[in-house]
């Protein structure tokens, strides 16, 4: 399965690229289910990214239920960066058993960004049951993030000014 999703920030492609990838780890600012993020392995990503990831706590107890995110793929050049999820203590109802996510920030005006999300969940074998439904549900839950990062990035970024000269 692999699911693509875009949403147009009206801010900087600069600034929304240092969001999504140089504050990977303050994925909870953004992500509306995350209740709390934080980096791990900081300076040691690959390819020049300043995390090896993030864990995304999914409830408000540190021991429950948590999603390791680790960085695959980062690209300053191109504003592109790739990351595997893989839940942590999650409950056996979860049908995910990986997803392995792509982003990438592309400029289409000075203040205007397009975000582009795709994601490749792996599914757990009962899970193929409801695949149907699944391929319904996930595209409004990813859609949903990024509304998240929109909504964010609009309020909580500065503006740019123009540079006097």
């Amino acid at each position: 399965m692999k699911i693509t999703k875009t949403v147009t920030i009206n801010k900087p492609a600069d600034q929304v690229w240092n969001l999504v990838a140089h504050e990977f780890d303050k994925a909870h600012l953004w992500m509306g289910p995350i209740p709390h993020s934080y980096a791990i392995g900081e300076g040691k990503g690959c390819s020049g990214a300043p995390m090896e990831g993030r864990m995304c706590n999914l409830t408000d107890n540190p021991n429950g239920a948590q999603a390791k995110e680790i960085i695959t793929h980062f690209s300053e050049r191109d504003k592109t960066l790739a990351f595997d999820v893989f839940p942590v203590n999650n409950p056996a109802i979860i049908p995910i058993k990986q997803n392995s996510v792509q982003m990438s920030v592309r400029p289409l005006s000075a203040n205007q960004t397009e975000v582009e999300w795709v994601a490749s969940p792996q599914l757990k074998t009962p899970a193929y049951l409801f695949y149907p439904l699944l391929r319904m549900v996930f595209p409004v839950a990813f859609g949903k993030l990024l509304k998240g990062l929109k909504d964010y990035a609009e309020k909580a970024l500065p503006d740019q000014k123009a540079a006097v000269a």
